[in-house]
């Protein structure tokens, strides 16, 4: 028996295959698992990307700029 691995989301009772698999065995019987993650990540929750949050977290002892042209010498 072959077999393949993917992920995808159901939608209205659908799978939606890959396209690399969607003929695959086409026309023959094949036996469907379908397993599911006991605590799911919702695709659908909004997730916070505004970079912002970080702003002031982090304090510097030096200019960025400096600590990599330092880097950058040590090595020439």
């Amino acid at each position: 028996m072959q077999a393949m691995e993917f992920e995808t989301q159901l939608k209205d009772g659908v799978i939606q295959l890959p396209l690399s698999y969607q003929h695959w065995q086409e026309g023959q019987q094949v036996k469907v698992i379908v397993l599911a993650d006991e605590n799911p990540v919702s695709l659908d929750a909004p997730t916070n990307k505004n970079i912002n949050r970080h702003a002031g977290k982090i304090t510097l002892s030096q200019d960025p700029l400096a600590f990599q042209e330092g880097i950058r010498d040590e090595w020439s």
